[in-house]
C-alpha cells in the first residue's frame, strides 16, 4: 500500500468535501422542488455539510498519520525487510546469461516507492523476464504488493525495455496470478500485482450493511423520487430504494487487500 502524508490527507478532505457537497446541495434542490427550487439555502446546506465532512475527515486523516508516525521505526524495519526478502527472491536472476550491457542487478533495479516494491526489468531479455515473475508467482507467500516496470519508467528515462519482456510477464502472470490470490493491474509501462483481497464474512457484510442500507437509501430514494417528477414518484422511489440496497451491498462486500 502507497505511504500516506500530510498533503495526501489534505487532499483527499478537500475532494471528499467537494463531492459531500454537491450531493447535498443537489439533494436539497430536489428536496425543495424543481418547480420553485430553495438555490441558496441549498448551497448553504451544501456548504455546512460539505466542510464539516471534510473537517472530520481531515482529523481522521491526521490521526491516522499520527498513529502510523508512532509506529515508524517498526514499520521502517519491516519494509526493510521485505525488500531484502525480495532481492534475496530474485538474486538468482543475476547470474542468468543473456543479460543487456551493463547488467542487472537486485541492488540497483529493486526499490521501494512510495511504499511499494518495484521490480524494474530493464537489462533483461524476454526469458530473464519470465522467470522473474515466475519466482515472484512462486514466493506469493512471502509478498504483499510489487509493481513491475516493463517499459520507460522516471529513473530510466533513455533506455527502452527488450520488447517482449512485457509479453513474457504478462502470458506467465495470466497463468498463475489468480491461483494465488493476485489481481494484475496493466500499464503502459507497468504491470502491479495486488492481492485480490480476503472476501467479508456475512457477519461482517451484514455489520456493515446494517450501517449503511438507511443513509444510502434513503438519499436515493429522495434523489429518484424528485428526477422522476410529478406522476411517476412511486417508480422513482422504488427505483432510488432498489439501487440504494445494490450499493449497499456492493459496499458490504468490499474486501481486504493487507494480505
Amino acid at each position: 500500500m502507497a505511504e500516506v502524508r500530510i498533503r495526501d490527507v489534505i487532499s483527499i478532505s478537500i475532494v471528499a468535501g467537494l463531492m459531500v457537497s454537491t450531493m447535498v446541495t443537489f439533494i436539497a434542490i430536489f428536496a425543495s422542488g424543481l418547480d420553485d427550487p430553495d438555490i441558496l439555502p441549498s448551497l448553504r446546506s451544501g456548504f455546512v455539510i460539505g466542510a464539516s465532512a471534510a473537517f472530520m475527515i481531515a482529523i481522521f486523516g491526521f490521526y491516522r498519520v499520527n498513529e502510523m508516525a508512532s509506529t515508524a521505526k517498526d514499520r521502517d524495519a519491516e519494509r526493510m525487510e521485505e525488500l531484502h526478502r525480495l532481492r534475496a527472491i530474485l538474486s538468482p536472476i543475476e547470474e542468468r546469461p543473456n543479460q543487456e550491457v551493463g547488467g542487472w542487478t537486485v541492488a540497483e533495479k529493486i526499490r521501494r516507492d512510495r511504499g511499494v516494491l518495484v521490480v524494474d526489468l530493464h537489462g533483461l531479455d524476454a526469458p530473464s523476464a519470465a522467470a522473474v515473475a515466475e519466482r515472484l508467482v512462486e514466493r506469493r507467500q512471502d509478498l504483499k504488493r510489487v509493481k513491475i516496470i516493463t517499459g520507460k519508467s522516471d529513473q530510466n528515462s533513455i533506455n527502452t525495455s527488450d520488447p517482449g519482456v512485457r509479453p513474457a510477464v504478462l502470458q506467465r502472470l495470466r497463468i498463475d496470478a489468480e491461483r494465488v490470490n493476485w489481481q494484475v493491474i496493466q500499464k503502459s509501462s507497468s504491470v502491479t500485482l495486488r492481492p485480490m483481497g480476503v472476501a467479508p464474512t456475512p457477519q461482517i457484510w451484514a455489520t456493515r450493511f446494517a450501517i449503511f442500507v438507511i443513509p444510502m437509501t434513503t438519499v436515493m430514494t429522495l434523489a429518484f423520487r424528485d428526477l422522476a417528477g410529478s406522476g411517476l414518484e412511486s417508480q422513482g422511489m422504488a427505483f432510488g430504494a432498489a439501487s440504494g440496497i445494490l450499493v449497499t451491498s456492493l459496499v458490504s462486500s468490499y474486501r481486504d487487500r493487507s494480505g
